[in-house]
């Protein structure tokens, strides 16, 4: 039950939340830190009133099946920058239990690889983060966003290596594809965290 999160805004304010210790990893336990899922179809469960009340307010549907408990906090990618299966390298010191296994879902970058689009996605720190992914937990200097790239998550990009290599590059390559005027036709690009 520690896992269950109390998604009330602070008294005066629409979004900020209490901090729950999400990741803390503190007393003894890797997996402590407070919450992280909510069952929203519970409109009696802590602040799910006033998040469905929101929504409806602009009819939008929650879809919140009954009984489903629904991630609220981000969780790390099923993968390191080359490849390696993240999830499996839980029991890591330097890893959180805040995981997520790899997905085999379909992504835009499977699309954009079936219709020959070129693509890619520029991560700031990138190069940094690929030579050693655990830095990026305990050096200041080293802001690369894992949780912000979505392909770090995808089963079909980051199992083959040559889709990774040719589609996963830092802002620096971002810089030096401008200056080559050699952009694809889609970038994402997300700047230091």
């Amino acid at each position: 039950m520690d896992e269950i999160e109390n998604p009330n805004a602070q008294p005066g304010t629409d979004n900020f939340y209490s901090e729950d210790g999400y990741g803390g990893g503190s007393f003894g336990s890797a997996s402590f830190g407070g919450g992280t899922y909510s069952n929203c179809s519970d409109s009696d469960a802590p602040g799910v009133s006033a998040l469905l009340n929101y929504l409806s307010s602009f009819n939008v549907d929650s879809r919140c099946a009954p009984g489903h408990y629904y991630l609220l906090n981000n969780y790390n990618p099923g993968y390191y920058g080359d490849g390696r299966n993240a999830y499996a390298d839980i029991g890591n010191p330097n890893e959180t239990v805040f995981t997520i296994p790899p997905s085999a879902l379909r992504n835009i970058g499977d699309e954009l690889l079936e219709r020959n689009i070129s693509w890619k996605y520029y991560g700031d720190q990138w190069n940094a983060y690929v030579a050693n992914p655990d830095a990026n937990y305990v050096q200041p200097n080293n802001l690369y966003c894992n949780i912000c790239n979505p392909f770090q998550y995808s089963t079909s990009i980051m199992t083959n290596a040559a889709v990774r290599t040719a589609h996963l590059k830092d802002t620096a390559d971002l810089y030096a594809d401008i200056k080559k005027g050699d952009l694809p036709a889609v970038s994402f690009v997300k700047p230091s965290g």
